[in-house]
């Protein structure tokens, strides 16, 4: 898995023990190693791996948005309980219940609860469970390459808007020309983006293919002389500066 930047901030396991304690509950074990190691942050562009939150499905309780049949792993009340440990970037949630064995997927478009049992393997990685949901939720394989974005503090961003010119040089030959002058370290190129990652950027520049006139790059503190170059590069390519 390709880590973005090295600034993430890790949560120490004893941290996450503390709360389990306070909680009376048991968070998923694969799940705590992944925070210890990497800290929270976005998987895949999809799912965003966060802190356990207590508070945040609380007002869920009061509302009839899931169905709780016997088939439910939960009930209404317990959603209450529910301690959040990530979301999608369309507003489900994965959380876990002192009652309940196993990791709860709470869908935003669906009124259905789902409950998945934690990897029995103790080297498991999280995000098998993560790639196992994106399959069966968006009916694609996840198969990206897979990468992690830290959320980090020093995180900062430049966006441009990109002009096709009257010669027919379009955002895809900006995008293979940017690749060939900066030499990433990994991307990810589709019908509707191209995403050049680089480390000693500690970032990535975007191009986005949808709409053709975007491009954006995120970047560390530090790391600005780079992005002086990059920039020099964008603007010498029909690109302007948003500001």
């Amino acid at each position: 898995m390709y880590i973005v930047s090295p600034n993430g901030s890790p949560v120490s396991a004893a941290r996450l023990h503390q709360l389990e304690q306070e909680r009376q509950l048991k968070l998923p074990e694969a799940y705590v190693r992944f925070l210890a190691l990497n800290g929270p942050g976005t998987y895949r562009g999809w799912f965003n791996i966060e802190v356990p939150d207590s508070g945040v499905l609380e007002p869920f309780a009061e509302e009839e948005f899931w169905e709780h049949d016997d088939a439910c792993p939960i009930t209404q009340q317990q959603i209450a309980e529910c301690v959040s440990i990530g979301t999608t970037i369309d507003g489900d949630f994965l959380a876990v219940h002192s009652g309940v064995k196993g990791i709860l997927w709470l869908p935003r478009h669906s009124e259905i609860i789902e409950l998945y049992a934690e990897v029995a393997n103790e080297h498991a990685d999280y995000t098998e469970l993560l790639d196992r949901i994106y399959s069966e939720k968006l009916a694609q394989a996840a198969a990206a390459p897979a990468y992690f974005e830290p959320w980090t503090q020093t995180r900062q961003h430049q966006f441009f808007h990109f002009a096709p010119d009257k010669a027919g040089y379009e955002l895809p030959e900006l995008a293979r020309e940017c690749k060939e002058s900066f030499k990433p370290d990994f991307l990810i190129e589709n019908a509707y983006t191209c995403t050049l990652f680089l480390q000693r950027l500690g970032g990535y520049i975007r191009f986005n293919y949808a709409y053709r006139l975007e491009v954006a790059v995120f970047y560390e503190e530090g790391q600005e002389p780079l992005l002086q170059q990059i920039t020099a590069f964008l603007a010498a390519h029909n690109c302007k500066l948003l500001t």
